[in-house]
């Protein structure tokens, strides 16, 4: 999924972001007909790649004078708010590739991550300026050293190379959970409830019966426990998002997030003994 070059505006609430996507180095436009095959030489170059440019401009919190803004660049180069500037950059494009899969009918992948980041910079400048990504002054950010999260950081730990092998070799079967879930994170993290709600029992209940003898010992059977009495209360979730008068948006997401980090902690635990 990727999004045409052009501006995007972003309100939540009283937020608002400006998305610009610019592609250098594009691709030409797909031929109708496909070129008859031609013989390939050792000696070709491997064919460069296009480059999207994603600049995102924090409308809604306009810097008073060059000093403030100065300051608040300074500020920015602190880790907590580097991380927080990150996040929030790719929460917005996020939203923006969920618009899009939305309105083509194209399936949404994972979220964009920190680790495809090729370079990052904060920085400040006068109207149409920033829209193409040309800063009064601007700082560069190592945007994959240390701003990954705990959750991140831990799920990138467990690569379980022979596993991947085994699977795709048809050796072991691929549980439903282990898709489910993680799209029920992506879709609460982005502030996407309601397809977090009408997918979580689902996902919860696959964890239950895909994984409930994968792993011995009494901190599995207690999580267990725990994600099957919470069942009854998930599956109720999608009348009341569909309700005329629906519950609070923050009051589902909290619902949602404590059988979601159970169901997590299974697979993680899964994931490590089958290492």
């Amino acid at each position: 999924m990727r999004l045409g070059d052009g501006r995007y505006l972003d309100r939540r609430g009283d937020t608002q972001r400006v998305l610009a996507i610019e592609t250098e180095g594009a691709l030409p436009p797909a031929r109708r007909k496909r070129r008859r095959p031609r013989k390939s030489t050792a000696v070709e170059r491997t064919p460069s790649l296009p480059l999207t440019v994603v600049t995102v401009v924090l409308a809604s919190e306009p810097l008073e004078s060059e000093s403030a803004a100065s300051a608040w660049l300074q500020d920015a180069a602190g880790e907590e708010a580097t991380e927080a500037l990150i996040e929030d950059a790719l929460a917005t494009l996020d939203r923006a590739l969920a618009a899009a899969a939305a309105t083509t009918g194209r399936t949404l992948g994972e979220p964009v991550g920190v680790d495809q980041v090729v370079t990052a910079r904060f920085g400040f400048g006068e109207g149409e300026q920033v829209y193409d990504g040309r800063f009064l002054e601007a700082i560069e950010i190592d945007a994959r050293g240390g701003t990954a999260s705990p959750r991140r950081e831990r799920l990138e730990r467990i690569v379980p190379l022979p596993r991947i092998a085994a699977i795709l070799g048809g050796r072991e079967p691929l549980p439903a959970c282990e898709v489910l879930i993680p799209r029920v994170r992506a879709d609460l993290d982005a502030d996407r409830i309601e397809a977090a709600a009408l997918t979580i029992h689902e996902a919860a209940r696959a964890t239950l019966i895909e994984l409930e003898f994968a792993v011995e010992g009494p901190e599995h059977e207690a999580d267990l426990d725990l994600l099957e009495e919470s069942l009854p209360g998930l599956a109720s979730l999608p009348a009341e998002v569909f309700d005329p008068e629906p519950a609070d948006g923050p009051a589902i997401a909290a619902r949602i997030e404590e059988p979601l980090r159970i169901a997590e902690r299974i697979i993680r635990r899964f994931r490590i003994a089958t290492q």
